[in-house]
């Protein structure tokens, strides 16, 4: 069983070039993997209707049923709640109540200057710690406010237990970031209103500023500090800082508004089941995040093309590719996607903690922004808690036979493979990394369908076959 295993997938590697080379022979294109297909898949879940996928959304909801609908079309026994491809859980959903602003008004109240929300500033979501392994869960408070006020700085070194704000100035103007803690800390029931802090964000390769938007809009700080009674807190860039404090002094007031609320509601993760025609308990999970962050607070949405509408597509692919050709396999396997990743790695961690998995007899392949045009090399994340590190071994060779560059860290990335690498499974992330694509399309407007290379899909997707061929 084995070795016909193995020689059947190196005849499905080898399919798209007896094509090429047989003017006679019968298309295989539906038998091969195909980087077409998959770019097809990153297209339809970055459509405008998908509203960029946020958990709890509609658009996540459309997108959890398109890959249902591939699932259920290919075959595949469903994996989830009683006897459907579900898995459910609840998790907080975001909703915005209103479009984050703020306006820089003139003595007469008119509008001297707009800014832009993730451009020149940015409305951090408050949230609390939860306490348990997953250092990313949280719960979020809600925000509300509408408010005008005259410019009232505050410098570092007025922080003191006898500080007094004013009554009338809601809005507090701190100059440094290292302020944020202290003003939160000490000073919290005095602020009604809205700390605004000059921050500039800089990339962490390059060293160069970035957009204020690649800061993820989270305070995830200590119970005794975040409460319901917390300020909210605005982050601006140095140049809207500089261009506020400049007019203090001249009558000019801001006026900031934001809103959003928190609900919980039910997601869901989507699972098909491929069994092994052998008696085994050997499982291999391949698996993606198919959420992403949704419509800022003025409706523009974040397409997430490679995050992680690639890795979701690759995942599908796949399932084609091994359903369509029964492929024999030694060992089972589920194929995933995760809802929640952007929130936490929510769906995993459930998915994790419900599971009947042995974690000594489970692989898992967690695909997460695959196929980037401007990737400089593969990141390859694993587990540091398994004894026999197989599978990163494995797909290190396969990946040096290709003459790819690439990268072997362990529990660098914070993505779905976590929990398993928590629980000890045998975990591998592939992830395309360079600079550009995380400083410029990470997490932004400009994750597009324009930073996909049909050609890398198509290499990595080999990739996934291979390992495949050679796992025990």
């Amino acid at each position: 069983m084995r070795q016909k295993c193995m020689v059947f997938l190196v005849l499905l590697l080898l399919m798209p070039l007896v094509a090429c080379n047989d003017p006679g022979a019968e298309d295989n294109e539906t038998t091969a993997f195909s980087s077409q297909e998959t770019y097809a898949h990153i297209e339809a879940l970055t459509a405008e209707e998908m509203e960029g996928r946020r958990a709890g959304t509609e658009g996540n909801r459309k997108a959890k049923e398109y890959i249902k609908n591939h699932f259920s079309s290919l075959g595949l026994e469903p994996g989830g709640d009683e006897g459907s491809y579900y898995q459910w859980y609840n998790q907080q959903d975001l909703t915005f109540t209103q479009g984050a602003s703020l306006v820089l008004l003139d003595e007469d109240g008119e509008i001297h200057k707009e800014f832009t929300n993730r451009k020149d500033f940015i409305l951090l979501r408050r949230a609390i710690s939860g306490e348990s392994e997953n250092l990313f869960r949280r719960v979020s408070l809600d925000s509300d406010f509408s408010l005008e006020s005259s410019i009232t700085p505050i410098g570092k070194w007025d922080i003191n237990e006898n500080l007094t704000i004013e009554e009338d100035s809601p809005i507090i103007l701190g100059e440094s970031m290292h302020m944020l803690y202290p003003l939160l800390r000490d000073h919290r029931e005095q602020i009604e209103g809205l700390i605004l802090l000059p921050w500039d964000p800089v990339s962490p390769f390059n060293g160069e500023p970035l957009p204020m938007y690649i800061k993820p809009a989270y305070i995830n700080v200590d119970k005794e500090v975040m409460d319901a009674n917390t300020p909210d807190v605005m982050y601006i860039t140095n140049s809207t800082y500089d261009e506020i404090l400049s007019l203090k002094d001249q009558g000019y007031t801001l006026q900031a508004k934001g809103g959003f609320t928190h609900q919980e509601v039910s997601v869901a993760n989507v699972i098909g089941s491929y069994q092994s025609s052998e008696d085994t308990k050997d499982t291999l999970l391949l698996m993606a995040h198919f959420d992403h962050l949704g419509k800022d607070s003025d409706g523009s949405m974040n397409p997430g093309a490679l995050d992680n509408a690639s890795g979701t597509a690759m995942m599908m692919e796949m399932a084609r590719v091994i359903t369509e050709n029964n492929v024999q396999l030694p060992f089972h396997i589920e194929f995933i996607a995760f809802n929640g990743e952007e929130d936490g790695l929510l769906g995993s961690f459930h998915y994790a903690d419900t599971m009947d998995h042995d974690p000594a007899h489970l692989k898992v392949i967690n695909l997460d922004m695959v196929g980037a045009k401007y990737a400089e090399h593969l990141l390859i994340d694993c587990s540091d808690r398994v004894p026999d590190e197989s599978l990163p071994l494995l797909v290190e060779s396969i990946i040096k036979e290709k003459d790819m560059e690439y990268r072997l860290e362990r529990n660098s990335g914070g993505s779905d493979h976590i929990p398993f690498s928590l629980k000890g499974a045998d975990v591998i992330l592939l992830i395309d990394h360079s600079d550009r694509i995380f400083d410029n399309h990470y997490h932004n407007h400009y994750d597009t369908l324009d930073i996909i290379d049909k050609d890398r899909l198509e290499l990595i997707g080999n990739i996934l076959l291979e390992i495949l061929e050679q796992m025990d």
